[in-house]
């Protein structure tokens, strides 16, 4: 898997290079079994690895044109959230504990939350987006091989 991340990666930076990303068309119809295949394979492959599944989400929705750089954006972040609440909830359920730290990451990952969107919707263009999750697909795909 930190393979696939890492082409991931490098094709995500490499659609960069062709200058700027139009954003997807409004209205753009996304086949309902491949979605959702999409979906189950992508939660499968999120519970093998322990890895969010927005960053198989978000190049899924890239390269298969189903969404923009934005909407991308949005939608990852709504799905790793989601996603976070049930490994949690998995954890506390399976040993009826959770870390002391748990308040201590909320606190930095809603700050992070905070830069994040302010960064994308204020200051980044979409190639810059798309730079940044490159980024992030290399560091996933580095601790999947090294871990």
């Amino acid at each position: 898997m930190g393979i696939v991340l890492l082409y991931a990666a490098y094709r995500l930076f490499q659609s960069t290079m062709n200058g700027p990303q139009e954003n997807a068309e409004k209205g753009i119809s996304i086949p309902t079994v491949p979605a959702v295949a999409s979906g189950g394979v992508i939660g499968l492959l999120s519970g093998l690895t322990g890895t969010g599944g927005g960053i198989f989400l978000s190049p899924l929705l890239l390269f298969t044109g189903w969404a923009g750089t934005r909407p991308t954006s949005g939608a990852s972040a709504a799905f790793i959230l989601v996603n976070s609440i049930a490994g949690l909830a998995g954890n506390f359920a399976s040993v009826q504990n959770l870390p002391d730290a748990i308040p201590l990451w909320g606190v930095a990952a809603a700050m992070g939350a905070l830069i994040g969107t302010q960064l994308g919707t204020r200051h980044f263009q979409s190639n810059g987006m798309r730079r940044a999750l490159a980024v992030v697909l290399v560091i996933a795909g580095l601790k999947l091989m090294l871990t």
